[in-house]
This record gives structure tokens, C-alpha cells and sequence, in this order.
């Protein structure tokens, strides 16, 4: 599923241009959390660092400190703002694995966002974002209704 500008960025303009290079630096940890980026969550990560000007290396030489980058995050909107990216991205591949599950488990811990409801909204939202895109492709495509509406 190809995204388009919004679908990358989503609420990033909401965030300070700081804070959105602390959270594609998080995004590509995220990415490496199961050992390997797939060809999806790298169109994703090139994507996001475009729509915000942002330089992108994928293979970073040293580990970061993620508590300095998760201490830029200091509003409740902001802090959403990060697990919903986090979420969106590890759907990228097409599921959201056990390994991006617990990462983003132990960032909304270090957040203070650990609340189940919280959380469960968060990949509700993100869950249904995808399936309303999935089905404007579909309907944009014309599956479906090619045989029913004729142009």
C-alpha cells in the first residue's frame, strides 16, 4: 500500500522541527527493533524524513540516547504524536510484531503513557486509519464496481 504526504506525516506538524528529528531518530530504532527494515518501513522512514526536511541514516554508528530524545516530547499531545508514529510505522510490513509491540510498550512506559486504554486507542486509531485507506484505494481502483458503474 503506497501512502500519500498526509498518510506519511500525519499529526508530525503538530511537533517542533526538534522534535520531529528526535522522532525519526526514534522511528529508525523502531524500524531495527526486529534486526531488519523492511522495504516498506524504509520507503516510510525516506518518506517522513522528505515531508520534513530531515537527514535520514538508516544505519546509524552509535546507539542513541533515548532518554534525551523522549525528554523533547513534553505534552500529552506530543507524547501521543510519537507512539502513533511508532505505531503506524511497524504496520508498514503488515503486521505489528511482537518485537515492535514490546519496544513500543517500553516507550509509552518511559513517556508516562502506559495506560492500556491509552494505548489501545492509540492502535485502534492507527488500525482504522489503515483499513479507511485500504478501502479508498480499493474504491479508487474501482474494484469492485467496474462491473456495476460503467464510465
Amino acid at each position: 500500500m503506497r501512502l500519500h504526504q498526509f498518510a506519511v506525516s500525519g499529526f508530525a506538524y503538530k511537533l517542533t522541527q526538534a522534535q520531529r528529528e528526535a522522532l525519526l531518530q526514534l522511528l529508525v530504532q523502531m524500524a531495527g527493533v526486529d534486526y531488519e527494515i523492511s522495504v516498506e518501513e524504509e520507503a516510510f522512514l525516506v518518506a517522513w524524513a522528505t515531508d520534513w526536511s530531515l537527514p535520514l541514516d538508516l544505519t546509524p554508528e552509535q546507539e542513541i540516547n533515548e532518554s534525551v530524545l523522549l525528554a523533547k516530547f513534553d505534552s500529552f499531545a506530543s507524547k501521543v504524536i510519537v507512539l502513533q508514529e511508532m505505531v503506524k510505522l511497524a504496520y508498514q510490513d503488515g503486521h505489528f510484531g511482537n518485537e515492535e509491540r514490546a519496544k513500543v510498550n517500553i516507550l509509552a512506559n518511559r513517556l508516562g503513557m502506559a495506560h492500556f486504554d491509552v494505548l489501545n486507542d492509540i492502535h485502534q486509531w492507527v488500525r482504522d486509519w489503515h483499513d479507511w485507506h485500504y478501502a479508498g484505494e480499493q474504491m479508487l481502483e474501482g474494484d469492485g464496481w467496474t462491473e456495476v458503474i460503467k464510465d
